[in-house]
């Protein structure tokens, strides 16, 4: 009974000090979106050594345990295996710390479903443990040899190189249950949606959906009162939790980003939302990893079309393939802009005009960019639709802020940080390195690549370094070893200058490889910073 319990707490202990050392783990699964897939396809990446670090550990806790206890094997039965438990738990706890070490550039979100993961992980973790220590006891007994005693630590090396497969058998396991408590959600948000006297906005695209999001709703705010969905929040859970939350009560407009990662999202979130109106801000090569085909991208966010929305307010691009999927069909509740406008960009503001309410008006922003002028055209048209009055939309745009991480500028020292750093896609990536270029000190960028892009991703990558090549950028810094040989590639086979080219491993080195080139005057664009799973 004594060797029961002993076991019962080396397992629970083994297991605890597990779970707890691979809470970025988990992390970098969260990052997933829960998906086997992307986390395997983390975990196998070549530049990422997690696994490594696993399969050390569990070579650690093979062998030096065993080595001490055999070492005092000439003391009582069970005196060496507490004497190795001193170098067995002690290895465990060093990972634990060395791990924590280890952050993510997404930092684990402690969610109830997160919670609720790490307790079925840390019990299968625990009965695994106990299984292969109760083996070896009983390999002992049957075998009547007392080596088996002294190396009882032995079994639990296997440990750290399951838990990966045990994380993923939780999270098969939880999914279960998380789907079902999801759709509960949802459905209560569908509900309360449909109670409530509320002007619903969905916003569908391949880029611009937050940009858009937060000036309609600074713009409409200016007349109504607004809630829209927070950040990027902008799948069914997410649009859920601000639909059941206070600050939706007594509002009245709702604004809804909405996102998709497989075939048949944006319809769910159609029938979910029933917008009133919609935004089409336009399509580009982003999300073909989940989708495998531009065509597939066009044939989901194009679903918005059908939702029954009173007006959808696409983008002036889209307007050829509308006119080729949608002859016949394109009826008053469908608006295409076509309206010309006269755009000057500069470094720090970008001025526009625009016809609007028979005058023409000249309005100024700080926000960068062609696109974010595109962008407040499209969320003006809509004001206007909801009796916004020209005063009132200037004064909104007056108010507009740069969204964190697109394309935000920000002057440190002397120095101008271009920050678009969040979710970079082909025609985002276009519109910073013309804001890049409108400097007049020199230009630095950094970048890892572009991610999501499927098959293309190479193509679109090396395409990003003939495009830094011909910029002629008088520092470009690539970073990591996920995409950037393809982008280095093309940045040679374009006649770059290879003199102002560096590959560095992390963006910590790309800060030091630029604290030490910067000076005053000088531009820089952070363009792109993946998440850890890429």
């Amino acid at each position: 009974m004594d060797e029961v319990v002993l076991r019962i707490v080396a397992s629970l202990l083994t297991a605890l000090l597990l779970c707890l050392s691979t809470v970025k783990m988990m992390g970098a699964l969260q990052q997933s979106g829960y998906e086997r897939s992307r986390f395997f396809r983390w975990l196998k990446r070549k530049d990422n050594l997690y696994f490594n670090r696993l399969a050390v550990l569990s070579l650690c806790i093979a062998l030096t345990p065993a080595v001490v206890s055999l070492c005092f094997s000439f003391l009582d039965k069970n005196v060496p295996l507490l004497i190795a438990s001193i170098p067995f738990f002690g290895l465990l706890l060093l990972f634990w710390r060395m791990d924590w070490k280890y952050a993510l550039k997404v930092p684990v979100r402690f969610t109830g479903r997160l919670k609720r993961l790490f307790a079925v992980y840390f019990l299968f973790t625990a009965c695994a443990a106990y299984v292969l220590v109760a083996l070896l006891g009983f390999l002992a007994e049957w075998n009547g040899s007392r080596i088996y005693g002294l190396v009882a630590y032995v079994p639990f090396a296997v440990m750290p190189a399951l838990t990966p497969l045990i994380l993923i058998l939780a999270n098969a396991i939880t999914a279960v249950f998380e789907e079902k408590r999801n759709q509960k959600f949802i459905k209560r948000a569908g509900q309360v949606l449909d109670e409530r006297e509320v002007i619903r906005i969905g916003v569908v695209g391949s880029y611009g959906k937050t940009s858009v999001k937060n000036i309609l709703y600074t713009l409409l705010s200016e007349k109504y009162s607004v809630v829209a969905t927070p950040e990027s929040f902008n799948t069914p859970m997410g649009i859920a939790k601000t639909v059941t939350s206070p600050d939706f009560d007594q509002k009245q407009i709702f604004i809804a980003e909405m996102g998709a990662r497989r075939r048949g999202d944006i319809a769910t979130l159609c029938s979910m939302i029933k917008p009133d109106y919609a935004v089409f801000t336009g399509i580009c090569e982003q999300h073909i990893q989940g989708f495998g085909s531009i065509e597939n991208v066009w044939a989901e966010k194009s679903e918005v079309l059908k939702c029954g929305a009173k007006k959808v307010f696409c983008g002036g691009e889209l307007k050829e393939r509308l006119e080729a999927d949608f002859a016949g069909q394109i009826d008053e509740s469908i608006f295409v802009d076509e309206t010309e406008f006269d755009v000057d960009t500069g470094a720090a503001a970008t001025a526009f005009k625009m016809h609007l309410y028979g005058e023409t008006i000249e309005f100024k922003t700080i926000l960068l960019g062609r696109m974010a002028a595109e962008n407040i055209r499209l969320a003006v048209m809509l004001c206007v639709e909801l009796g916004m009055t020209a005063d009132e939309i200037a004064r909104g745009i007056e108010k507009l802020q740069p969204i964190p991480h697109r394309l935000q500028l920000i002057q440190s020292g002397g120095i101008y940080i271009l920050d678009d750093g969040y979710n970079c896609n082909p025609k985002g990536a276009e519109e910073a390195l013309r804001a890049l270029s409108r400097f007049s000190g020199r230009k630095c960028i950094v970048t890892p690549g572009i991610v999501e892009c499927g098959i293309l991703e190479e193509k679109i990558n090396g395409e990003l370094g003939e495009k830094l090549a011909k910029a002629a950028f008088d520092k470009v810094v690539l970073v990591g070893n996920t995409l950037v040989g393809n982008v280095k590639n093309g940045f040679v086979n374009a006649g770059g200058n290879t003199e102002t080219l560096t590959v560095v491993e992390s963006l910590d080195k790309a800060q030091g490889v630029l604290k030490a080139y910067l000076q005053e005057g000088d531009a820089v664009l952070f363009l792109n910073d993946l998440p850890d799973v890429y």
